[in-house]
């Protein structure tokens, strides 16, 4: 592969400026800084910033070099030793230095990975590239090792946390939304690869979570934040994250995992719980590992408006909801930059994150997706640009992207710089299709897991786990047949050309089939 440097590949993005920005007008770089400095080219992190002829804000890059320069870091990650051998530094560590060196921090392996998996699924339909499933299985593998002893107070649970980094999770204290993210993450690479170990565990940890939910209140969600596993003390009462729990009960009853009627009922009992208390009184506190109750932050709205526009038979009054929680999100923790918002994480560390301000632009994006509102689909496109900036910084070479966590916090973060980072820019290529490339194929979108896909010139083969659910593609060839298991799809099935001014659209919708092959012309 010809690998290039920093400032070789900038000049080659420049090159190409003209091809992957056409749909968004005329580029042009700013002369004039931020504050009235003539003397210089404004710059956000290591990127001088791009406008077009309107003065809108542009990413600095590709959103598809965004994330296979990302990914392509994660997958040559550099090790250190444990008592497993050489580590990836994400099995260890949650943060690196200022300079991208290794530094042991605590370890979050719990959010690594339910967003580590969120990412893969979506890259891989998006690239084919089946080296990046071995990254993530050391993720879950490492985890999994380490569940808590039948015996416990909490049985068969991962630990979400290492306060002691070396790559071995043994901590007696663990958070049950992050148990429910594990749950989910390993729901969803069964679905991927077909090892059912992955199932197995995830019913292991169905079983626990489902019997420690309570009614819950205003000052004591139905799950605690924090607890000890070996005793069963709650540390913590309060976690307004509990859209996790939701989903993870969700996923269950969608693969048909019932718990005789139980896993329903306690789903139904969290999903009442959000909506009658953080969503009424926007009491969002209780996520990240390292803070206390007092600090609000974005993260958990946001992810209930995800569940929200993905399900909105949970909710009648969603479109209010969803509209309600983007603004309050905005009001609070939202940053002006050359016209996009960019996100800050929470009241206690109140910096922007470019993770953040992804997630808040994919909600967006799908929030455009049921408005068709212009004004929706610039507030998206904007901060997905300005969430572009952090990517690929000084210390990244030839086509691996070293990242930092957002604009003024140079830490990397294997979360933030790379797995609750790149999902969202991938699935807003669904909602906004000008995100993909016009001159690759490529799956920006389903509703199922993609088990397999083979992209070849004028011709795309893929597996779905689900027989039932739709795909969006954008491609550089018109599309002659669709066969689905073998047989021609229904013309009415699937649709090829412009969508929402996006030219090269390919849209399937699949009844009763797993397999299907894309020929054209």
């Amino acid at each position: 592969m010809f690998r290039m440097g920093y400032r070789t590949v900038k000049q080659a993005w420049r090159k190409m400026a003209a091809i992957g920005l056409a749909l968004v007008g005329l580029v042009t770089t700013q002369s004039q800084a931020e504050g009235g400095r003539t003397n210089a080219a404004p710059r956000l992190c290591d990127h001088e910033v791009v406008l077009d002829a309107e003065g809108r804000l542009l990413p600095w890059t590709s959103f598809d070099n965004v994330v296979i320069w990302s990914m392509n870091y994660i997958k040559r990650c550099p090790t250190v030793a444990s008592k497993f051998g050489d580590d990836p530094w994400y099995l260890v560590t949650s943060k690196l230095t200022d300079k991208a060196g290794f530094m042991r921090n605590q370890n979050c392996q719990g959010s690594h990975a339910y967003w580590s998996v969120e990412t893969l699924i979506r890259y891989y339909a998006y690239t084919g590239d089946a080296e990046a499933i071995k990254s993530i299985r050391l993720i879950l593998d490492r985890v999994l090792y380490y569940h808590t002893p039948a015996d416990w107070a909490w049985p068969n649970v991962p630990r979400t946390q290492d306060n002691s980094p070396d790559g071995e999770y043994t901590d007696v204290t663990s958070e049950p939304d992050k148990m429910c993210g594990v749950g989910v993450a390993y729901l969803k690479f069964y679905k991927l690869t077909g090892d059912q170990k992955y199932l197995e565990a995830a019913r292991g940890i169905a079983k626990t979570i489902a019997e420690h939910v309570g009614q819950g209140d205003a000052k004591a969600s139905p799950l605690p934040f924090r607890v000890d596993l070996r005793d069963g003390k709650v540390l913590d009462p309060y976690c307004a994250h509990m859209v996790a729990p939701v989903l993870f009960f969700d996923e269950l009853i969608r693969l048909g995992e019932f718990g005789d009627g139980v896993y329903q009922a306690k789903r139904d009992l969290l999903w009442r719980w959000v909506l009658d208390y953080p969503l009424k009184n926007n009491h969002w506190t209780g996520y990240y590992e390292d803070v206390n109750q007092l600090s609000l932050n974005q993260q958990s709205p946001m992810e209930t408006a995800r569940f929200m526009l993905r399900h909105p038979e949970m909710d009648p009054q969603y479109k209010e909801h969803v509209s309600s929680l983007l603004a309050w999100v905005k009001d609070r923790f939202g940053k002006p930059r050359y016209g996009a918002t960019s996100i800050r994480e929470q009241d206690c560390c109140n910096v922007e994150m470019s993770s953040h301000t992804a997630r808040y632009a994919s909600i967006a994006a799908h929030w455009f997706g049921v408005t068709g509102n212009g004004k929706d689909r610039e507030e998206a496109r904007s901060s997905f640009a300005v969430a572009t900036y952090s990517a690929y910084s000084k210390y990244s070479t030839n086509d691996i992207s070293v990242n930092y966590v957002g604009i003024g916090y140079v830490n990397p973060w294997f979360v933030d710089s790379y797995f609750d980072y790149l999902t969202h820019m991938l699935e807003g290529m669904g909602e906004l299709p000008e995100m993909a490339p016009a001159d690759a194929d490529h799956i920006i979108g389903s509703d199922s897991i993609v088990q397999h896909v083979s992209y070849r010139p004028k011709r795309i083969e893929y597996t779905t786990f689900e027989p039932l659910g739709s795909e969006i593609l954008r491609i550089t060839f018109v599309p002659q047949t669709v066969m689905a298991d073998g047989k021609a799809l229904a013309g009415d099935r699937w649709t090829f050309g412009e969508y929402r001014g996006v030219a090269g659209v390919l849209r399937i919708h699949r009844e009763s089939a797993r397999d299907i092959v894309v020929s054209g012309k």
